[in-house]
């Protein structure tokens, strides 16, 4: 069997360029860059083997903490975070994971579908009221808008099949970003599912217990961390329900640039719901580091809260969608503080 390591044309242009310039770079130089661009390079940053499966655990959080890093491999660690490969998988098993999940996809698809087409009441106002929120989420982000019907087709399809918690507002927002990532339709059913049934779907049940529970534990913290921000916001008793939209969608919404949405669910989650928590049994913790991400935002914001005198401008801060309300805060600086606040709250329970 005849293996073309190098195209014939990339050959004769090697060849071409050694000639012109042999007399000024060594051909060992030429040969080194032509097999650095045929092959890559090997170094510490590689999180995969060479049949597929993940070299260690330990790299690949490593990577995913690391910011120059974490967006140009998000297609490798994202499935792992999201728990949808495990370490061993070789190329070979997620290539029939992928089918597996194509075939089985489409097939709770269909169910649904022929419902809706049958004019089936529950499924047609089920799809109504996706669709209208497909329709509004990320609506600015250019990427989606050849995506809605990807989007509507897994929410339904998620839906149908999870009756409890059943769809709720807001959902939407937390698929939009796994579709950015996994791009595949099923994957990305799947991606979602994992999240929804290891992490969120509680948040979205109708007795709210264990998003109260949340806030409950972020007022409690935010009064340890800043008690000065605490009494500020605290004055009218209502004013601290407006984190109950920050903690159900992570902080999703409260940052001005998607790929800083995307920075932020990924230590959310590495800290939340990832087999590295899961591994090292701190499960306690899981929901923390968001709960650290709002403390930072409002700490971020901390001259803008107290330049507001009354309770009516505090609310229109708190409650407002404008992007303008976001695009003056720092990402990173917020990022920096909540690992730092997380970090020293993880050590005073030990």
């Amino acid at each position: 069997m005849n293996i073309e390591l190098v195209p014939e044309r990339q050959y004769q242009a090697f060849n071409s360029v050694a000639g012109r310039h042999h007399h000024h770079q060594p051909i060992w130089q030429n040969i080194k860059n032509l097999l650095k661009s045929c092959f890559g390079t090997q170094s510490d940053s590689r999180l995969l083997n060479r049949d597929g499966s993940l070299i260690d655990i330990n790299r690949l959080r490593q990577n995913i903490n690391d910011e120059q890093q974490s967006y140009k491999k998000r297609h490798i660690t994202w499935p792992y975070l999201l728990n949808i490969y495990s370490p061993s998988m070789t190329n070979s098993d997620k290539k029939i994971y992928q089918n597996r999940a194509r075939i089985r996809y489409n097939r709770l698809k269909r169910t649904w579908q022929e419902r809706v087409s049958q004019g089936d009441s529950f499924y047609v106002t089920l799809a109504d009221t996706i669709l209208k929120d497909v329709r509004r989420t990320d609506r600015h982000i250019k990427f989606f808008k050849k995506k809605k019907q990807i989007l509507f087709n897994i929410m339904m399809t998620y839906s149908v099949y999870h009756p409890n918690p059943g769809y709720s507002q807001g959902m939407t927002d937390m698929l939009t970003p796994i579709v950015y990532v996994f791009i595949d339709e099923s994957m990305s059913y799947f991606a979602f599912c994992s999240l929804m049934n290891r992490y969120m779907s509680s948040l979205f049940d109708q007795d709210q217990i264990e998003i109260n529970r949340r806030i409950r534990l972020f007022n409690l913290i935010l009064h340890s961390i800043d008690n000065e921000l605490w009494n500020k916001i605290n004055v009218n008793e209502e004013n601290y329900l407006y984190v109950y939209r920050w903690l159900l969608l992570d902080c999703k919404r409260e940052f001005y640039r998607f790929n800083h949405v995307l920075r932020v669910l990924e230590l959310v989650w590495i800290n939340s719901i990832s087999p590295f928590v899961i591994s090292q049994s701190i499960t306690n913790y899981r929901s923390l580091f968001t709960i650290f991400i709002c403390i930072s935002i409002l700490q971020e914001d901390r001259q803008i809260i107290f330049s507001y005198s009354n309770d009516e401008d505090l609310h229109k801060y708190f409650f407002s969608s404008s992007s303008s309300s976001r695009s003056h805060r720092s990402t990173k600086r917020i990022l920096q503080q909540a690992q730092i606040n997380y970090s020293n709250y993880i050590l005073s329970q030990k």
